[in-house]
């Protein structure tokens, strides 16, 4: 029986430290099953956020396209000879045929503008015709011979054309011949108006070539799928990829712009969509889930042998750690057993090794412990992203696992754009975001309790948790933002932009304030750099208003420019700035607006034929390339005096150059024909082609006295000559040098000389 129980005793023992050891196994299971967990999850939504990251690179890019496009088309609508051309009727003189070259002329030039456009036509109302860049014709000769539309019916074309068009698209077929396969263009219809008239004179038409736009977009979403453009209307202006997929989508999930999934087929798609506020085009990129699946399979797999492989090696660790555990236990609980009949007070020392066992294992767990709390800051920021861009919802008991506390029932987000960074070094430059993320939540932490959140290489986001929502709240939330303004522009030489959102209730709440915050941020190409922005500011200047910008103003810029007038021309653009951003409020539309009919005005410029383009920047940075990198007004403002200030100087130059030039050839023609007495201002002025005012005024500029001197001096200069070298008359001297009698010469002589020619003779004989 003692045996027994011996045996009992020490088979207890060692179950008991291998199971302890065994236990420790469920901490990096339970680990790995939640990352698993985590994972799948966050393939599910990093696919949606890359699709849509994806999705908003080819909005921008085939935006950007159309809109240059469409200035091009604005500039065609104001072009001289398209506004000549309106009036003319059907019975057209020999002017009315010359302004028709012109025009079609001016129709090749701007064609070539943008390598997307496939042909420009125009069609003038009054004569019942159409122009291209290539020939006029009727209406019905234009639609039966010229463009050929499989998809698009004469009179629904023609229609079409005596409407009033904004900026509008449609997608159509064209085809060259009866037997020649159709080819895909997007159509961009603009009505032309004249003077204060409102009704349309004309109406042009740009053909986009499809085929190009969707080599543009071929990097885009179409890599995974199928990517589709709609206009304002729903109307699909272009797709890549199965075109039939998009109708089995239901409008409700276009409706509202969130990924999605469907069946097709017994194939599941992932449906992103978007809008673009700018002509509210829709894009939709349907994508395959398959490589999804494929990915969660092989993180299967991979997790299934892992845990395999970690189980199988724990046990046997567990054995091994046990059994080198346990031996020394064992020996020491047999020279206890032996001790205890010879001295029972020895049992001390067996209690003292159990204890040490047990310490040990008790260190063990809390290094495993300590592991998994070091992955909490990834997980809890990960959490807040989620959270401020509402792909999911979390639960307040979740969100406490991993150290996140929302005490209050508010909550409001800041945006912070590091404008300029001290350092141009990725290591400092990460220093520095560092550090701006510490001030922020530190200042956050006055206010409730705060989380920062890096959102990318120049923008962090602050989660601020708040107890009330009131005015007061909301000046201490500016107040905030205007010490982080300063303190890190002061200490750390780093330039930030602070955009604030609403203050909104409970976690939904999060993803609201964040895409205010997101909104007013965009304020900072009115708002320029260094400053803090609210949504609460933004929200008043949604009011319908335009801005002033006048064709007038325009004309007299570009005459200014081309004159060299500098002073003139920096006194205009205050004016502009100042008539739009400082003595109103101009909302962010109109803004983008004028920042682009502004930048149209410099393009004008430099295509003029008054500078030249290559000598101008030919060294220094291109003027394009400046303006589009241009994120604020006052940068594009800057860029464009730059600009200007470049031709100006140019042109001065210009002016130097040819005014050395002129007065050279004047110069050389007097000296030539000074001794013809019929010489005078206007004979000069004649052959040099240029007024007698005008060659009176630049002969003193340039000379320092007036023609009639000049032509004297050199007459006497060559009498003086003569009296010296021959023994001839004044008379005759007179006539040599271009004089009509003695008596002249005689009078300018003495003008010039201070005596007679007499006594010149007499002196110098």
């Amino acid at each position: 029986m003692d045996i027994l129980s011996k045996w009992f005793y020490r088979r207890t023992m060692y179950s008991s430290i291998l199971f302890s050891y065994l236990l420790m196994l469920i901490i990096p299971l339970l680990i790995e099953t939640f990352s698993y967990v985590q994972y799948s999850n966050l393939i599910n939504k990093e696919t949606e956020i890359y699709n849509l990251s994806l999705l908003k690179q080819s909005q921008r890019v085939l935006d950007d396209r159309l809109q240059s496009i469409e200035e091009m088309t604005m500039n065609l609508s104001l072009d001289t000879q398209v506004q000549r051309f309106i009036n003319v009727t059907e019975n057209m003189d020999a002017v009315d045929k010359y302004n028709m070259s012109k025009l079609i002329e001016s129709l090749a030039r701007y064609k070539k503008t943008n390598s997307f456009i496939d042909g420009v036509y125009i069609y003038f109302p009054k004569s019942g015709s159409v122009v291209t860049e290539s020939a006029k014709s009727t209406v019905d000769d234009f639609y039966k011979y010229v463009y050929r539309y499989v998809d698009w019916g004469s009179e629904d074309w023609k229609y079409s054309l005596n409407q009033v068009h904004n900026f509008e698209y449609r997608a159509a077929q064209l085809t060259l011949s009866d037997a020649s396969a159709p080819s895909s263009v997007i159509c961009l219809l603009q009505s032309v108006y004249q003077g204060s008239i409102k009704q349309p004179v004309a109406t042009i038409v740009v053909t986009i070539d499809a085929k190009k736009v969707e080599e543009l977009l071929s990097d885009g979403p179409s890599a995974f799928g199928n990517l589709y453009v709609l206009d304002h209307s729903g109307n699909k202006l272009l797709g890549l990829g199965d075109q039939t997929l998009l109708s089995s989508v239901p409008k409700e999930q276009l409706i509202h712009q969130q990924s999605s999934g469907i069946q097709v087929k017994n194939q599941q798609f992932l449906v992103s969509s978007i809008r673009s506020s700018y002509r509210e085009r829709q894009y939709v990129s349907i994508t395959s889930v398959e490589f999804i699946k494929n990915d969660l399979k092989r993180i299967t797999d991979l997790v299934i042998l892992v845990t395999f492989g970690l189980i199988t090696a724990g046990i046997i660790l567990a054995f091994i750690l046990t059994k080198g555990k346990y031996d020394p236990i064992k020996k020491l609980a047999d020279s206890f057993q032996a001790k205890m009949e010879a001295a029972p007070a020895d049992a001390a020392n067996e209690l003292k090794v159990i204890e040490w066992a047990a310490d040990t294992a008790f260190k063990e767990k809390e290094y495993f412990l300590q592991a998994m709390q070091r992955q909490m800051p990834v997980l809890r920021s990960n959490m807040l992203l989620t959270l401020m861009k509402g792909n999911i919802t979390a639960e307040e008991n979740s969100l406490e696992d991993i150290g996140i506390e929302f005490n209050a029932p508010y909550f409001c987000v800041f945006l912070v754009h590091v404008d300029q960074y001290h350092e141009s070094k990725l290591k400092e430059r990460n220093l520095s975001k560092f550090v701006i993320s510490n001030v922020l939540e530190h200042l956050g932490r006055e206010l409730g309790q705060s989380y920062v959140v890096d959102l990318d290489i120049d923008r962090v986001g602050l989660l601020i948790n708040l107890a009330h929502d009131n005015v007061t709240v909301r000046i201490n939330l500016q107040d905030a933002a205007a010490k982080a303004l300063e303190f890190i522009g002061v200490k750390f030489n780093n330039t930030i932009t602070i955009s604030i959102g609403g203050v909104h209730e409970k976690l939904e709440g999060v993803y609201r304030s964040y895409q205010e915050a997101f909104r007013a941020m965009e304020y900072q190409i009115i708002r320029g750099y260094s400053s803090v922005i609210t949504f609460d500011e933004i929200k008043a200047k949604h009011k319908p208003q335009t801005y002033i910008y006048p064709i007038q103003t325009e004309e007299l810029l570009i005459s200014s420019i081309k004159h060299g007038d500098i002073k003139k021309v920096r006194e205009i653009m205050n004016d502009v700035y100042e008539m739009n951003f400082v003595s109103s409020q101009l909302p962010l539309e109109m803004a983008r607006c004028l920042f682009f009919d502004m930048m149209g005005t410099s393009i004008k410029v430099l295509n003029s034929s008054v500078t030249e383009y290559e000598n101008i920047f030919d060294k220094g940075p291109q003027p394009y390339e400046l303006l589009i990198s241009s994120r604020t007004i006052q940068e594009m403002q800057g860029t464009l005096l730059w600009i200007y200030e470049q031709i100006c100087e140019h042109i001065h130059e210009d002016k130097k150059r040819h005014s050395h030039q002129l007065e050279d050839r004047i110069i050389a023609y007097i000296q030539e024909y000074y001794m013809d007495p019929d010489i005078s201002l206007t004979k000069v002025a004649s052959i040099i082609k240029l007024s007698p005012s005008y060659l009176s005024g630049f002969f003193k500029e340039q000379v320092g006295e007036n023609f009639l001197n000049y032509v004297n001096k050199l007459r006497v200069d060559a009498a003086k000559k003569i009296l010296v070298e021959q023994s001839i008359s004044l008379q005759e001297v007179a006539a040599r040098v271009g004089y009509s009698n003695n008596v002249v010469l005689i009078r300018n002589f003495k003008k010039y000389v201070g005596m007679t020619p007499g006594e010149y003779r007499e002196k110098n004989s």
